[in-house]
């Protein structure tokens, strides 16, 4: 009898499991297309932002930026020489839509051309498509010249050259930001 109960509650684990397992392929794989990296996202709430950048501090993960207006981190691993990243976000409703991010080689000096934001470009395209995929696109902006974009979901991650030091990216929730212009047009007409 017990045997009997083993068996049947073994049975009915294992349908359980399979039934969640077919449940889930049927739905896809998740996207995480808040995602930004280090655990940032999209929509994250502004104290979640300042505990978050607080707990990788005490871990010496980040630390401040430039003139202690941006959080730094140091991308070492996945590039050829060390790279200095600084962010941050854009807050709308006391959450995060949209985190604009520089990049620059430690190394770079006037004289280092070798460090030069058009190389570091090259590394960054890299990076960036190991971490968010391989699909991005490219636009030759009137501006900001050769840009590198790739949307998905409601995120748009665009990758430029700033300047001979720093390659900027900015992440952007296409959501946020339609329905930011929507209220600047209805203010316009109001005025």
């Amino acid at each position: 009898m017990c045997m009997i109960r083993n068996w049947v509650l073994v049975f009915i684990i294992g349908l359980s499991v399979l039934m969640l397992s077919c449940n889930e392929r049927s739905r896809g794989p998740k996207m995480e297309y808040d995602s930004l990296f280090l655990g940032f996202t999209l929509g994250m709430e502004r104290q979640a932002f300042f505990d978050h950048c607080w707990d990788y501090n005490k871990k010496e993960i980040l630390i401040h930026g430039s003139a202690n207006q941006t959080v730094q981190y140091q991308l070492n691993e996945v590039v050829s020489s060390p790279v200095s990243m600084n962010f941050y976000p854009s807050f709308y409703d006391d959450k995060i839509f949209e985190m604009p991010v520089t990049f620059s080689y430690e190394a770079w000096a006037p004289w280092n051309r070798q460090y030069y934001a058009d190389s570091l470009f090259v590394d960054m395209i890299k990076v960036f498509k190991k971490w968010y995929g391989e699909d991005f696109k490219e636009l030759n902006h009137p501006e900001m010249g050769k840009v590198y974009y790739k949307l998905d979901g409601r995120r748009r991650i665009n990758l430029y050259i700033r300047d001979e030091r720093f390659v900027q990216a900015v992440f952007t929730d296409m959501k946020i930001e339609k329905e930011l212009e929507e209220l600047a047009k209805k203010e316009a007409t109001k005025n």
